[in-house]
């Protein structure tokens, strides 16, 4: 049997591994060296990062153990990194870092982490920096390996001088690439020609080896350095058939190219067929989720289909847009972040997919304020917030010093700050001092709510204040790493700007609303609220709702689509009439609507909707608000139904 053109590749890139010599030794000193215990590799898209660690792992082996983690895979967050490397090295998983960190360095030889696609990890840069890395014990040593290069941080923090180096994966010299193409069976002028126009990069030479395997011919200019890969793939799709065309366009839309998404994209293609088309195309790699297109042809392949056929590239979305909602609705909880991924790449909205993937590098690094920060943070706020505004921010560094979070510059200095809590930790001296807090507090309709929701109090930049800044991006690229670890409790997040008009457009896109109704004047100035209410589903589900309005799904409707629910009115509607509904008894019976013919259990309701922990289903708080819910919904009552020793399902009525 003919071995299939990617496996041809891959083996391909191996052998071109000898080129990488000198990189391969560099790493194999530092695996097994004294000092520095952490590396950097920085490399362009398809210059063979991956190939070189898989090779570094095989030569390294019987001296070290390897736990490797793709962050295109894991969560951003410490508690799913926690559990992925716990997978790794087959322990017990757990979300302590402490533990985990203990497990990892115990071991007899050499431990060497790897955390690739680390770009995909840019919300927990500053935590592996300041926390978990410095946790880890002598026998560990750390390979960061990334598109980007380090975070300014990393070299200027005085704790990591002489423990942290970096290395960048440059393309093969022109004697290398045309060894590699010639010994491959390219003729030497051909080769000469073909390497003029990839420029030795690694993959974008597999492209051009697959072009002349199938007979294809390279007669174009050498694109830029970093448009080669893009170049190299558009003449590999140029002689492409319509069908193939479709199946990458399909799969070019989605995080992973899965059956279910495939068939619902392209139903007049068996799926079967679309996938081993697919599996055939150097560009394409198997995940663990589904398959992958490169990057550098998934952009262009998008933005061609989106203005050439703007119809067709809709349908695609909301194909795939419901496919993803229906899989979250049945998905486990340990399926959350895969589901959360799937609905970010859909998402067109620009600010909400670079909150949670950055694609642009800063300069600015976000962390916990220390102790020393105080005067910074003190001199930031003195200079942008009258007498009124300073006392009550003095009170929330007295109470609630661990609620601060600074940016800082590429020196190191402060260069803004913002400060995030959840509700219910907050002293009650300080919501008795803070107007703000107060109004805050009052919003919420109930005590329980208080877990459900974040503030975000103050965040200034040194320079622009409220405006727009780097110090103001960053803060809303690392909030996001909080919103992951609060779901699926997270609900309502507040925060505060003097200026409504700076951000409201923004705001609004990503569902916040103004809420000025009984706002404080701080020093004669509105403080405007902005709310956001994700829902029941907290996250996923406020994501999944943005996803809905930008494909057309939504239309006007209510998102439980039950004739008994109106939820914009948050009313039971019951022959005709409409029936109020408590702040508890709508959370419920939206999360069980939500979820029509599935039994949910008790614990999953009071993590959703009172978010308390597995500990409190025993309690009788459940059945009082079915009990009541269902007292509201009449001859209805039915619908709500007791699956004894689990807990409820919603039956839609006929």
């Amino acid at each position: 049997m003919a071995m299939p053109l990617g496996d041809r590749l891959e083996r391909r890139a191996l052998e071109a591994l000898a080129s990488r010599r000198a990189e391969l030794e560099r790493l194999q000193v530092f695996a097994l060296g004294d000092q520095p215990l952490v590396m950097h590799i920085q490399g362009i898209p398809g210059i063979g990062k991956t190939h070189l660690l898989n090779a570094l792992a095989a030569r390294i082996g019987r001296a070290a153990f390897v736990v490797r983690i793709d962050g295109r895979w894991c969560e951003p967050s410490p508690a799913a990194l926690c559990r992925a490397i716990c997978r790794e090295i087959g322990a017990s998983e757990s979300e302590n870092s402490k533990l985990v960190a203990t497990r990892l360095s115990k071991g007899a030889k050499r431990t060497l982490l790897v955390l690739d696609s680390y770009e995909s990890f840019r919300l927990l840069d500053s935590w592996l920096r300041q926390i978990f890395l410095p946790s880890l014990g002598d026998s560990v040593r750390t390979i960061l390996s990334s598109r980007e290069p380090p975070r300014p941080a990393w070299r200027i923090a005085p704790e990591w001088r002489g423990l942290f180096d970096s290395m960048l994966v440059e393309t093969f010299s022109p004697e290398v690439a045309l060894e590699y193409l010639t010994s491959n069976g390219v003729p030497e002028d051909g080769a000469r020609e073909l390497n003029r126009v990839t420029r030795g990069h690694p993959l974008a030479l597999s492209l051009g080896l697959a072009l002349y395997s199938s007979g294809g011919q390279v007669h174009a200019r050498a694109a830029a350095g970093h448009q080669v890969l893009e170049h190299m793939a558009a003449l590999f799709l140029e002689d492409a058939d319509s069908e193939s065309m479709q199946i990458i366009q399909a799969a070019c839309l989605v995080r992973t190219a899965t059956a279910p998404l495939l068939a619902a994209m392209l139903p007049h293609i068996p799926t079967d067929k679309a996938l081993d088309r697919l599996r055939e195309l150097p560009f394409v790699s198997a995940g663990p989720h589904g398959l992958v297109v490169h990057e550098a042809v998934r952009v262009p392949v998008t933005a061609a289909l989106k203005s050439s056929d703007p119809a067709r590239y809709q349908t695609y979305r909301r194909a795939a847009s419901q496919v993803v909602r229906d899989q979250y609705r049945q998905a486990p909880r340990s399926d959350y972040w895969r589901c959360t991924a799937d609905v970010l790449y859909l998402l067109e909205n620009e600010n909400l997919r670079e909150g949670f993937f950055p694609t642009m590098e800063s300069p600015i690094s976000v962390e916990p304020a220390r102790a020393d920060d105080e005067a910074a943070i003190s001199e930031i706020i003195h200079k942008f917030d009258g007498p009124e505004s300073r006392q009550a921010l003095e009170q929330w560094w007295h109470y609630h010093p661990d609620s601060f979070f600074v940016m800082r510059d590429e020196q190191g200095g402060v260069q803004g700050f913002y400060q995030a809590i959840v509700a219910s930790k907050v002293h009650k001296n300080v919501i008795g001092k803070d107007p703000l807090a107060a109004s805050w507090a009052k919003d919420l309709p109930r005590l329980e709510d208080k877990a459900a929701a974040l503030w975000l109090r103050r965040t200034l930049d040194r320079d622009t204040g409220e405006g727009p800044s780097a110090g103001q991006a960053a803060f809303w690229l690392d909030i996001k790493r909080t919103y992951l670890e609060l779901r699926p409790r997270l609900r309502w997040v507040y925060t505060c700007y003097c200026d409504a008009e700076l951000y409201r457009r923004s705001f609004e896109q990503l569902g916040f609303r103004l809420a000025d109704e009984g706002q404080p004047v701080l020093d004669r100035v509105l403080h405007h609220t902005f709310r956001l209410d994700m829902g029941v589903d907290s996250v996923d589900g406020w994501l999944g709702n943005l996803l809905a309005q930008e494909t057309g799904m939504a239309a006007g409707k209510p998102a439980s689509n039950s004739p008994l629910l109106d939820e914009q009115a948050r009313e039971l509607v019951v022959n005709g009439s409409r029936i109020g509904l408590t702040p508890l008894e709508f959370g419920l019976f939206t999360y069980l609507v939500a979820r029509p013919n599935r039994a949910v259990a008790r614990y999953e309701l009071v993590e959703a909707v009172w978010g308390y922990g597995k500990e409190a289903s025993t309690s009788n708080v459940i059945e009082t608000v079915v009990r009541s819910v269902r007292q509201k919904l009449g001859a209805h009552r039915n619908v709500l139904e007791t699956v004894r020793g689990v807990g409820y399902r919603y039956r839609p009525p006929a």
